[in-house]
């Protein structure tokens, strides 16, 4: 089962039967049985009718709602979240300074981890400095034991991510040069990439933990903001780098993306129709476990793994383990 991502604009997506139709100016461009996805994507201007609205929600699929330069506007999805008595656990943990501290210090510890495995596992042939940058963010890693905010944790990972970003743009073998993150725009086809990637894999975690009838919006790591969905930002952490930033590496280095597949849009770069359709092509290998074999349940269960995994340790009381590259022993395609 996979995402079905929609870009044409002026689709309409409608219900034909049992199955889901999209068209163009009255013709015809695919169909679908519903039993074969996990969702559907619209970008830009992509209409829906109610009848395929509902008929989707009755299934149990999210529909998800991008801009055509794929911003995550919201989902429409069916009412899930009805375990009123893991919501109060999960704020009995939060309001629970000392466990709170700890569940965010996990975090950030595995984050940082999965930056060091990345790139230590790459086959440096130039930038020898890697070793020396590697150094820089195990020695700012050691903070945080003695970290006694979120906020301090949140600045340990910002100054690793920040050197971990400057060794990662020595990975590339390609046309392209990245010199670090810049987004809202992304100003760059590799950041481009590397924004849209975290968006949609953002997006996947936050129906995974609603499905468990979490409270999205309380985080441990990231807190409490009006808006924002700060549970999802704590747990996509565990995911940047074994899927985007892997999945960026590969698709530059492999030349499977080139220059024609971005334009430039006032002051932003964005993918053109081509770009997004290899772009989703990959995502969706890496999420359905379909990437060189890799692993039969993909990313996209492993995302719900964890979602469920997290659901126990809340209730139970015990101490919950982030994704991590190194002891699943994922396989390097960098």
């Amino acid at each position: 089962m996979a995402v079905i991502y929609i870009k044409e604009q002026g689709t309409i997506v409608q219900k034909k039967g049992g199955r889901i139709a999209v068209s163009k100016n009255s013709q015809p461009l695919m169909e679908f049985p519903a039993s074969n996805i996990d969702g559907v994507a619209l970008m830009g201007n992509v209409q829906i009718t109610a009848q395929a609205l509902h008929f989707l929600m009755q299934q149990g699929i999210d529909i998800s709602h991008y801009t055509y330069g794929g911003q995550y506007l919201g989902q429409t999805a069916a009412e899930s979240s009805k375990n009123i008595f893991l919501r109060l656990s999960q704020y009995e943990l939060y309001n629970d300074e000392t466990k709170r501290l700890a569940m965010a210090a996990a975090i950030v510890t595995n984050k940082i981890d999965n930056q060091l495995c990345v790139i230590s596992r790459h086959r440096w042939e130039e930038y020898p400095e890697w070793k020396e940058d590697v150094k820089q963010i195990r020695k700012l890693q050691e903070k945080i034991a003695a970290a006694k905010t979120g906020n301090e944790l949140l600045g340990i990972e910002g100054m690793c991510s920040n050197i971990y970003f400057r060794t990662f743009g020595h990975m590339f073998c390609c046309d392209f040069k990245f010199r670090g993150r810049n987004r809202r725009p992304p100003r760059d086809p590799i950041n481009v990439i590397i924004s849209l990637g975290y968006t949609f894999l953002t997006k996947e975690i936050c129906s995974a933990l609603e499905a468990e009838s979490f409270e999205p919006y309380l985080g441990f790591l990231h807190g409490i903001r009006y808006g924002r969905k700060s549970l999802a930002l704590d747990i996509v952490e565990e995911f940047r780098q074994p899927v985007i930033d892997r999945m960026a590496l590969k698709m530059f280095n492999k030349r499977m993306l080139s220059k024609y597949d971005f334009e430039n849009e006032d002051d932003r770069v964005i993918l053109n129709t081509d770009g997004f359709r290899k772009f989703c092509t990959e995502y969706e290998k890496w999420m359905a476990g379909k990437e060189n074999g890799e692993r039969e349940a993909g990313f996209r269960g492993i995302i719900h793994r964890q979602a469920a995994s997290l659901k126990q340790c809340i209730q139970k009381g015990t101490a919950y383990v982030p994704f991590s590259l190194e002891a699943e022993h994922v396989r390097s395609e960098l």
